[in-house]
């Protein structure tokens, strides 16, 4: 066995709020594997040693909410068609590695992109995060991942965006497709949004017994069920029908707080999205969305923050693919939970630990601990202190104890 040491570092390893300093921690380089860490003198012989000149190490992002291949075709006056998505989800797969996301979740993409990506990437190898993919979310007609007429995916016929369902008995059919597919992951559009045309974000749209239908059949299958949750009534639905994680929760309940804790529901809140959009939307989007937004985003960041001082479970996501919102910004949601009321290791406890958590992936991703894979970013500054140090642009990316950027 071959193994690598890093050594002189400061290391958050993810599990407390503190660091290991004058840290060292070795690699097998054929797994990919931690296999021991310490502080002061590094007992055994390594040949191979990087120093790491006492700068600051700590997992790799997890972004537990992203839409990997998401374009403005009216931006580049291009049809929407499955190659383009698959150019794009490729691009923003490697700008998010080289942007500190080691692995994400999928949370809808068009034409189950991330899905068929995944299946091939043990032959097609491809630069970018692990993933736990969704494929295509699951929507009523009319709902927030329906596609409003004009859309060549509305008027021919091809439903490569969504799955419409008028009932339990088709979201059931949904979850199988998905899960026949190779998705890990059920995306639930359970209330209206704000970049969808036709509804407000209080609009209750999948109903209670539909996703209750959904979590049981995902479950059966050790898939994740997420729900796009906004409106007060619409969060309570996803909570009490078993939902692993609330998305956005802009009108969480004090009750559905407690439920959550109860449950050990997560909340993925999502609050860069909403930022983006009240502070840079307007004439970028129709007044419809930016509106919205506006009218909402101070209740999103006051219901979120009590959220958090209440204890719920938290991960980080971003809604990336989303207006002004790419992949490789992920850090910049540590900033709005510190904001939203987070401490500073909350957040990055989020974007390590509790992300993989909520993924079921915690035994070997989210914390720097013996056994588990050596994704971790290299950093100028604590982000103990200041978790905008994890926005460093030319920091370190190791994936696997593989240096990517």
């Amino acid at each position: 066995m071959t193994k690598t040491a890093f050594i002189n570092c400061n290391l958050f390893v993810g599990i407390e709020d503190k660091l290991l300093e004058n840290a060292w921690f070795t690699v097998d380089n054929e797994s990919g594997k931690l296999l021991a860490l310490g502080s002061g003198k590094m007992e055994d012989s390594v040949e191979h040693q990087v120093d790491l000149k006492k700068q600051y190490v700590m997992s790799g992002l997890i972004n537990a909410h992203t839409h990997v291949g998401y374009v403005n075709v009216s931006k580049y006056h291009y049809p929407e068609t499955e190659a383009l998505i698959t150019y794009k989800a490729l691009e923003d797969l490697k700008n998010g590695l080289r942007g500190g996301v080691t692995y994400l979740r999928g949370c809808g993409s068009p034409y189950d992109v991330d899905v068929k990506l995944n299946n091939i990437r043990k032959d097609f190898p491809f630069e970018g995060p692990g993933m736990k993919p969704a494929g295509m979310p699951v929507s009523i007609l009319g709902g927030h991942s329906d596609r409003p007429l004009g859309t060549p995916e509305y008027d021919h016929g091809t439903p490569n965006y969504s799955h419409l369902v008028n009932s339990a008995d088709d979201v059931r059919k949904a979850v199988r497709e998905q899960f026949k597919k190779g998705a890990k992951n059920i995306k639930l559009m359970a209330t209206g949004g704000i970049m969808s045309q036709g509804d407000q974000i209080d609009d209750t749209e999948l109903s209670l017994e539909e996703m209750r239908t959904a979590v049981e059949e995902a479950h059966s299958k050790h898939m994740t069920v997420c729900a796009h949750a906004e409106g007060k009534l619409g969060i309570h639905y996803a909570v009490v029908a078993g939902v692993d994680s609330i998305e956005h929760g802009f009108y969480v309940s004090d009750e559905d707080i407690d439920l959550m804790k109860k449950q050990g529901t997560f909340l993925s809140p999502t609050l860069i999205a909403g930022h983006q959009i009240a502070v840079y939307g307007k004439g970028k989007m129709t007044d419809f969305s930016y509106q919205k937004m506006c009218q909402h985003v101070d209740a999103f960041y006051a219901h979120v923050g009590k959220a958090i001082k209440a204890g719920v479970k938290l991960a980080l996501g971003t809604d990336a693919g989303t207006f002004k919102n790419p992949l490789e910004n992920t850090a910049k949601e540590l900033t709005e939970l510190v904001r939203a009321g987070a401490t500073n290791y909350q957040a990055l406890r989020a974007g390590g630990l509790g992300s993989a958590e909520l993924l079921k992936i915690d035994d070997e991703y989210g914390s720097l601990e013996e056994g588990k894979y050596a994704d971790f970013l290299v950093l100028k500054e604590n982000p103990l202190e200041n978790v905008d140090a994890v926005e460093q642009k030319d920091k370190m990316v190791y994936q696997h104890g593989v240096r990517k950027f």
